[in-house]
Parts: C-alpha cells; structure tokens; sequence
C-alpha cells in the first residue's frame, strides 16, 4: 500500500512520549523510599508518601506509552508501507533490545544483590539499616536462641516482614522448624495472622509440607477452614502445582527440600486435614457442629487462580541455557526491565500482518479505509472512546494482581508475555493507531484535559486504591484511571507544545536512552546514598537529579553524535515532517 501524503510532526506527543520514559526513572527512584515494595536498595529513611507517587506512576505511564507508540507505528506504516514500519522497528527496537540484553540487563543483575549491602575496603558487606530485623534473620536461620534472644529485647512476634508483609508465624511455618514457631507462639504471635495475600500460617505449613507445624497451629487454634485473598483453602496450598511451588519458593527465598519429601510431606498434610481436629473431646465432640465456612470463591475468583496456575504450569518452566536455572516462560525474569522493547516487537510484527492481510484479495474496503483519514474523529475522542475502550481494557483488567495485588497493569518480564498484560497494552496501542487514522489535528483529543486530569487524580485513583483487594470492583476505576490521564496528557502536551522546541525535541530524543541506561545507575546512587543522615524526600530528588544529569551528559558525550544515537533515534539532522518514531 503506497504510504498516504506526509503528515506534519506531532511534536506534542514526541515530546509527551519522551515524558513517559523519563517517569521512569523518577518510579525507579522512589521505589527505595517505599515501605513494603521489593526493591534492591532499602533506604535507612523512609517517606510512605511515595508510595501514591509511584502507584499514580505506574497507573498510566506505560499505557501511555504504548498509545503513543500505536500512533508512530501507524504514522511510520503510512509513510513507508508495512515493510518500511517492520525494517525501522527491526532497527530501532529490536537491534537496541539485543544489544541492551548482553550488557545493560547484566549490569543490572550485578548491581542489585549488592543493594542487600555495602562493602567497604577490605571488610566484609556491611548490612544496611533496613535489613531483615533480627527476629526474621533468626527464623530463617532456623536459629531458636537468636529468636528467644529478639523476643527477649522487645521483638513483636506479629510485626510482619516488611519487604513481603509476612508475619513472623508464618515464615516460621514455611522454613519449618517446630521449635521457632513454638517459641513465637509462646510469646503471643496469633496462630491465625493473615498476611498481605489473606493466608495464614496454616496455609503456608500445608504448602511446605511441615506436617509437625501443621500439628502445632492446629493444637495452638488456628482454624483449617480459612481462606486466603483468592478463596483458596489450606487444602488447596498442598495442591499447588510444581511451577507454581518454585517459583513461590524462589520468590521467597524458601527452601522446600527435594521433590519427593515435598510431595510426601504434602499427603501427609491432606491426610491430617481429612482427619479432622482429633482434639479429645470425645464423643462430645462429635455433638458440636461444625462451623459454617466462608462461602465458595466465586467465578471470577476460580478463574484467576485457573489462570495463575496455567501460567506456573510445568510445561511453561524450561532451561534456557545448558546447565542453566529452570526458569518459567511466562513469569520469570527473561527480559527484565526492557519488556516494553519486547512487547513491541510483539506489536510491531501483529501491526504488520495486519497490514499485509489487508492487501490480500477481498479485503480493499479496510485497505482503502486505513488508506485514508477515515476513522471517525469522533471514536476516539472523550467520551465516546470511552464506550469502546474502557469495555476492552476491562477484561485483561480482572487478571491483574493475580500474583501480587498492585495498582495499575501487571508487568511481564518473561520470555513469554502473559497474555492479559498483552491484551491490556495492545487496547491502547490499538487506540494509539486509530487516533493517527483520524487525523486529529484540531486537537480534539484532550481537550478538556484539566476537567479529565482532575476526575483521575481525585476521583479514580482513590477509588482504585481503597478497592484494589476487590478484582471485580477495582477494575474500572484502574482503567478509568489510566485512560484519563492518557486523555488529559494528550490534551496537556497540546498546550504545552503547540510546535516545535528545541529543548523539548532534545530531551524527546534523549529519552530513549536515558531509559535504557537508568536502572543501573540509579540502584548505585541509591546504594551509596541510603545511609546519609538525610530526609527521605532530599534524598529522592537528589537521586533523581543526579541520574539524570550523568546521563544527559552520557547522552551528549558517547550517543548523539555516535553511530548508537543513530541506531536509537536515527539520522540527528532530519527534514521537518520526516519520521518522529
């Protein structure tokens, strides 16, 4: 398909484009400031505030993102034709991809488990404020003194580990060891303590197996029927399948002995359970009726765990090295943080079958209707494109959160994408290619953008928060959240940029590789500053600043002017209108 005539830069959403990336560093940044999330580098100061900029972050940014990038590709398909858009994504995306894989994604590897620590001269890595306290230290090290000795100094027996909101109890139960969670229990830990998932600790001694510590919660009143988040029994945890068991255990950094002794230890677990309480009431006993349970997970519940599941499968989980760590297509850590690179690969290559289909016989009504301007202006302006893409995002919305309850889509790291974080972003690039279709020049997107920017901050954010342990509500104030604020931008940077700049045409093109070159020079400044004596907030601003600025510098020194720029951003001189993907 010959490209249609050339369309005028949109230097308002290069720009905006470029402001996407860049929140990225400044998401990355606060993540060590942040009680609760896991992140390399724990600060020894802490400010919770940040954790609302970080979800109001990530709520929209890389939907944002991929509407942006739907709208070059459509704009780069017009121009050059499906081969020209694949050749430039090839190029630009993939080639950057590969070459970012063998190092950047290795740097990062070295770095982070050096945030655990900081090693000085000669002498051993010396922990950071922030790490593990000592009662948790003593419980994985299966160490009874060391935890008498923290309960002993004033340690509370139910303050739960902040990194993954675990209660002392209920590491105690996966590690195993009968006498620790004695003690703890003996010194008021609840026998019943949900964690941040909604288990309890008889949840987690039935997945491991500890049959002994199934016994004690049992004597100690914990109750068999409970459920967790997802209406999962303590029965179900020993059912768990063997992708799912490892990469748990990984996660959790738990070891759960070989196979065999799992599996056995399991049996055991469902045989005691179907044997009831055993206590020696007697035949009293048998008089007093059973407690009604909760009631049966719904529909979407089961379909969440059926799907979480699938994607633990066994048959996902291969070696991807000779003599390499078994490690699941779907969920483990392939591409780290430049999935987006390969989820537009993904994109890319649908967007150009796509394309090429409609130059098969029989389909000339849609190649002449992508041919020309014809998408209605209409469909993809507020409101209207709410009735099409919020139901779209809905779906994909509903599976979000299944293996940890975020604000905001889920992120796909593996060498597989998952599929409902696939489908989630490909609505918004699907958008993002229909609003180039429509020719919206007179800026008709967005143009309520402060009307639209204040119903997502004040509106939709808290709802999505305040319900985020609800799937089935918390999905449409989640999407209603990040469409808007696609929405709003859209019509901010309108404003903002109404024609080109300099500046913001520089920091556009710098933007690429500011991103792809953060992560392991953010995590080394957080590493050397995070025992400062500073306020947590001075401390994130000085992150984020002198990241940056090393980076532009970066940018301006070994990039621009380098053959890597040209790979990146292409030719530096390029006639007004020419390609802006």
């Amino acid at each position: 398909m010959p490209p249609a005539g050339r369309d005028p830069r949109r230097h308002d959403l290069d720009a905006l484009r470029g402001a996407a990336m860049l929140l990225g560093i400044v998401l990355h940044a606060a993540l060590a400031y942040v009680p609760g999330i896991p992140w390399p580098v724990h600060d020894a100061r802490r400010a919770p505030w940040l954790g609302l900029v970080v979800v109001a972050i990530h709520g929209f940014r890389m939907p944002l993102f991929f509407l942006l990038s739907g709208f070059f590709t459509a704009l780069l398909w017009r121009r050059r034709g499906a081969a020209g858009m694949l050749m430039q994504r090839f190029t630009r995306v993939f080639v950057p991809l590969v070459l970012a894989w063998f190092t950047l994604l290795p740097a990062v590897g070295w770095m982070a488990p050096r945030g655990v620590g900081r090693a000085t001269a000669g002498k051993a890595v010396v922990p950071e404020v922030s790490a593990p306290s000592p009662l948790v230290t003593a419980i994985r090290g299966r160490d009874a003194a060391g935890v008498a000795a923290a309960l002993a100094a004033g340690a509370d027996p139910d303050a739960p580990d902040p990194d993954y909101r675990m209660p002392p109890i209920t590491l105690a139960a996966l590690v195993g060891d009968a006498e620790v969670a004695g003690l703890l229990l003996d010194a008021g830990a609840n026998p019943g303590a949900v964690g941040g998932d909604g288990r309890t600790p008889l949840h987690a001694a039935a997945f491991a197996g500890r049959l002994s510590l199934v016994e004690l919660l049992l004597d100690r009143g914990a109750d068999p029927a409970a459920r967790g988040r997802e209406g999962d029994t303590v029965l179900d945890a020993t059912l768990a399948g063997a992708g799912a068991t490892a990469f748990i255990a990984s996660l959790l950094r738990i070891d759960l002995g070989q196979p065999a002794t799992l599996s056995a230890g399991r049996a055991a677990v469902r045989a005691r359970l179907a044997a009831g309480r055993g206590d020696s009431r007697g035949a009293d006993a048998a008089a007093v009726p059973p407690r009604p349970g909760p009631p049966p997970p719904g529909l979407l519940t089961r379909a969440r765990s059926a799907y979480r599941e699938w994607l633990l499968s066994p048959r996902f989980v291969v070696s991807l090295a000779p003599n390499g760590e078994p490690r699941s297509l779907f969920v483990g850590s392939t591409v780290g943080y430049l999935w987006f690179l390969w989820f537009l690969c993904w994109y890319a290559a649908g967007f150009g079958l796509l394309a090429a289909g409609c130059q098969l016989p029989g389909c000339t009504g849609v190649a002449r209707m992508l041919h020309v301007p014809s998408v209605p202006r209409r469909l993809v302006t507020f409101p209207a494109a709410l009735l099409w893409v919020v139901p779209l995002s809905l779906v994909p919305q509903l599976f979000m959160g299944i293996f940890t309850p975020l604000f905001g889509p889920d992120t796909s790291l593996g060498l597989l994408p998952q599929p409902h974080v696939l489908a989630s972003y490909a609505v918004f690039f699907g958008y993002g290619a229909a609003l180039h279709l429509a020719d919206d020049d007179a800026g008709a997107v967005g143009r309520r953008w402060p009307f639209l920017l204040a119903i997502a901050l004040l509106v939709c954010l808290p709802a999505g928060l305040v319900t985020m342990s609800r799937p089935e509500i918390t999905a449409l104030p989640q999407v209603l959240y990040a469409w808007l604020m696609c929405f709003g931008c859209i019509g901010l940077f309108r404003r903002l940029v109404p024609r080109e700049s300099r500046g913001w045409r520089y920091l556009s093109d710098s933007s690429y590789w500011l991103y792809l070159a953060h992560l392991p020079l953010v995590i080394l400044i957080q590493q050397h500053s995070r025992d400062w004596p500073w306020p947590a907030p001075l401390k994130f601003v000085v992150v984020c600043a002198a990241s940056t600025a090393v980076l532009l510098a970066s940018y301006q020194l070994f990039v621009r002017h380098t053959p890597l720029g040209v790979l990146l951003n292409g030719p530096r001189r390029r006639e007004p209108g020419t390609g802006a993907g």
